[in-house]
């Protein structure tokens, strides 16, 4: 078994846990040592695990002080971190598709951007600000329009056309992957700034800076689907 199914299997089998009250909201998690014992592993897949169940908002780090369950995490949240079966191999492949394009945008719109273009990202990041100031609402939509609004300055007509025909699978993957955060203020705000980052980062016309603030923000939204598999 490979170290990032070992992984995977360990991060649901703990969500399990957290789902079946075992692990209430608020409780701490035992140590990546304890857990390693538990599971007849080393603490590399326990860590890697863990990293999952943070990215997805069901625990939190506090420093020195171990993980702990989030104190808003619920059945809700919970049955937001189930997807359809038929769903999951088309989530996977977009996902390898926007790994492969998204960095690339990113450096092209660091190198091609306009005022114009800074404005409508400025703008939509502004959305996604007031969207994840609201806990009640996803996201989505001022997501997609960064994303789109990103493509569109890298004045390539390919990528864009690309961005939009993909347009409705990225809406069904960015409903699962943000969904979780609902109600979690530090998991938004992780999300606002991934975000700002990238902007910033093309703002200042540096290509490689954007390529890697834009593949840090996948690496991030993409270890949520492990709990999916």
């Amino acid at each position: 078994m490979t170290r990032e199914k070992l992984s995977q299997t360990i991060s649901r089998e703990l969500l399990k846990m957290i789902e079946s009250g075992k692990y209430p909201p608020g409780s701490k998690l035992p140590t990546e040592m304890e857990l390693a014992a538990q599971f007849g592993v080393s603490r590399i897949p326990i860590r890697e695990a863990l990293s999952v169940l943070r990215a997805a908002g069901v625990i939190t780090s506090r420093q020195g002080g171990g993980s702990f369950v989030e104190e808003r995490i619920g059945s809700s949240i919970l049955h937001n971190l189930r997807i359809e079966t038929d769903d999951i191999e088309w989530i996977t492949h977009l996902f390898e598709i926007r790994k492969i394009l998204e960095p690339e945008a990113a450096a092209l719109a660091a190198q091609r951007r306009t005022p114009e273009h800074l404005e409508r990202m400025r703008k939509a990041l502004q959305w996604l600000e007031e969207e994840i100031a609201d806990e009640n609402k996803i996201g989505m939509e001022a997501d997609l329009e960064f994303h789109r609004s990103m493509f569109l300055a890298t004045q390539n007509p390919v990528m864009i056309q690309t961005l939009e025909s993909l347009a409705p699978l990225y809406e069904r993957t960015m409903s699962i992957t943000l969904k979780p955060n609902v109600g979690l203020k530090s998991k938004r705000k992780s999300v606002y700034q991934e975000h700002l980052h990238i902007f910033q980062a093309i703002e200042s016309e540096e290509p490689e800076l954007a390529k890697v603030h834009c593949a840090i923000h996948l690496r991030n939204a993409e270890k949520k689907l492990s709990l999916y598999f």
